[in-house]
């Protein structure tokens, strides 16, 4: 492997190259995607069937995807964990929409075209990232960034890779963001606007991503300025264009609303609801991230609730040998290298920072971008070690050398893709349980739609409203998702606004049947009241789990109760699962029974009647 500062630098004509080396950049390119392509395509497979009803966050995305092609464009993101419920800000900017809409509308505009249009963007970084190595160093360079991408893919594999999650989309556009801002710096200028657009759409799509991007892209900027190149006002106008093009909308509405998106991100960030981690949980943290041994072997990528478990000393040690690689690098005056080490240094300044000042809950997918660091770290210290050796072989040797470095990156790539591939066989749609519950009542509720619509020559407004703890409502946002997709006038109450938007709010008086889905013990409520029909019903336990689920309520109920947390046995009464599982009170023995009863689940049912 051979990083240039230039875009191609010649071999030495006495060594016979490989056959590799000879052949086209650009083919190798598109062999290389189309082989990183496979696992992805191999997790579509598989998500085809069954029907896909997207949950909450991605009932939300998928409606703000529609919305782009509709009189109401979203202008920003997801609703995230800023402010507080039903007032809660949201994420910086709605590019993510906009990006998935292309392929979302090419693929039919179904559930399962949001998986193919997410996969989709991840490709298309894959594409950008291989082209970026391309211009950077030839063949070579594309196998060995090849190799990155597809052990990074492989580490994250096909759930996230075809989930449309905000947190999940920007994973690999973060790489292509490092490698842009590497080429910058090697003085090619023209890779300064892809590297506005790609830091864009992570900072516009999750939140974390505003220090990291925008502190490298504002440095990124003076340096070029600094320069005093001649073509570095055609290519910095440029990228300021196309950067103000892309922040137009969040911009926007920033003007018209009060306080605007992105006052609300400030203060959220100058003063933070929730107390921040602090260093030594920060730095733990940071340190858990950056064992390459983790990542390899998919270890801590998956989602979890402890996402600073584990030993820190390999990511200690692979930080010492990353830092003395750096000083090796400094010493040799390889102006590439060097770059390339002062690219992963500011990342890594940058990523623990983000990480001291992580407030509340330490999520997983909070510092999912930080893989992406960590195997670019990885890549600079494999790189210096190739370019301190190859000059001291002679000629024989660095032949012998290249043809097996090229073998070495091309059976990674091979490798980590056969394994990929295994793990995209087995890709499952997020919670599958409450997937198939709603796959029970979904087509129920709406053959009872069509049917009243018949009978009604103007069936009016329908309220769609819900009663689901268990899920935090995401049922019913489902629901609502899927009645707008077979195209009923389908809205909610004004406490759902931040999540389904304000074009979505819907008066009751202005409806005419209100669609109410509710789950667990409050469906005996609703059942009692003369005006409204359940029409869908879905029971997910067999009579051997009804009867284990009232032990497991008897028992967690005595338990909570008697040591005094009453609070918490009301909301397990209340099917409010999720409430006892995150409270720090809770004991290793209830949480266990807790999460036994949120796996056997609770019956749903969907009512219908004239607005409540």
């Amino acid at each position: 492997m051979t990083v240039h500062t230039a875009r191609v630098v010649p071999e030495p004509a006495e060594v016979e190259l490989p056959v590799v080396h000879r052949t086209s950049a650009t083919l190798v390119v598109a062999l290389v995607a189309g082989v990183l392509a496979v696992p992805l395509l191999v997790a579509l497979a598989v998500l085809h069937r069954p029907h896909w009803y997207p949950l909450l966050d991605l009932a939300q995305t998928e409606m703000r995807v529609r919305d782009v092609t509709s009189l109401h464009p979203p202008l920003i993101g997801l609703p995230g964990r800023i402010g507080s419920f039903p007032n809660q800000g949201s994420h910086p900017g709605p590019i993510s929409f906009y990006a998935l809409a292309v392929f979302y509308n090419l693929f039919g505009r179904s559930a399962f075209a949001l998986q193919a249009a997410t996969a989709c963007l991840h490709a298309v970084a894959i594409v950008v990232a291989l082209w970026i190595a391309r211009r950077r160093g030839g063949t070579p360079l594309v196998l060995a960034v090849g190799a990155v991408l597809a052990l990074l893919s492989a580490s994250y594999g096909g759930a996230i890779l075809t989930e449309g999650w905000n947190p999940y989309l920007p994973v690999m556009w973060w790489l292509v963001f490092l490698l842009a801002i590497w080429s910058v710096l090697c003085d090619d200028l023209p890779l300064l606007p892809v590297a506005v657009v790609a830091g864009t759409f992570c900072m516009e799509t999750h939140l974390p991503y505003l220090g990291l991007a925008g502190v490298m892209i504002a440095g990124t900027f003076v340096l070029v300025a600094i320069t005093k190149r001649r073509d570095a006002i055609r290519w910095g106008a440029i990228a300021i264009a196309v950067g103000l093009l892309l922040w137009l909308p969040p911009l926007v509405e920033q003007i018209t609303h009060h306080p605007g998106t992105l006052s609300a991100i400030g203060k959220e960030m100058r003063h933070p609801r929730q107390a921040t981690v602090g260093v030594h949980k920060g730095l733990r943290l940071f340190f858990v991230h950056l064992d390459p041994w983790r990542l390899i072997t998919n270890r801590g990528l998956v989602p979890s609730d402890r996402p600073i478990g584990g030993s820190i000393v390999p990511g200690v040690l692979f930080f010492v040998l990353w830092a003395a690689a750096a000083v090796l690098a400094w010493r040799s005056r390889d102006r590439a290298l060097v770059r390339l080490h002062a690219v992963v240094a500011i990342a890594f300044a940058l990523g623990a920072i983000s990480m001291v000042k992580i407030s509340g809950t330490i999520w997983y997918y909070l510092v999912l971008w930080s893989w992406g660091t960590t195997i670019l770290a990885g890549f600079a210290i494999v790189a210096t070690a190739v370019a301190l050796v190859g000059p001291r072989l002679d000629p024989t040797q660095r032949t012998s050398a290249a043809r097996v470095g090229i073998g070495l990156l091309v059976a990674t790539i091979l490798v980590s893709t056969v394994f990929f591939v295994d793990e995209a066989a087995y890709t499952q749609v997020p919670n599958p349980p409450v997937n198939a519950s709603l796959g029970k009542v979904v087509p129920q509720t709406i053959r009872a739609l069509r049917d009243r619509q018949q009978r009604d020559a103007h069936p009016g407004g329908y309220l769609v409203t819900w009663d689901d703890p268990m899920t935090v409502g995401a049922r019913g946002y489902a629901l609502l998702n899927e009645l707008e997709r077979h195209g009923f006038d389908a809205g909610t109450t004004a406490i759902n606004q931040v999540g389904v938007r304000t074009h979505r709010v819907m008066n009751p008086k202005d409806a005419s049947v209100q669609v109410h889905l509710v789950a667990g013990r409050a469906i005996a409520a609703w059942a009692q009241r003369p005006s409204q029909v359940r029409v869908a019903y879905d029971e997910p336990r067999t009579p051997a789990q009804r009867a284990e689920s009232l032990r497991l309520r008897a028992d967690v109920d005595r338990r909570l109760r008697a040591a005094g947390y009453g609070d918490l046995a009301a909301a397990v009464d209340g099917d409010n699962f999720l409430a006892v599982a995150y409270d720090p009170r809770t004991s290793a023995r209830v949480l266990s029974e807790v999460t036994r009863l949120e796996v056997l689940g609770v019956p749903l049912a969907v009512f219908v009647g004239p607005p409540q």
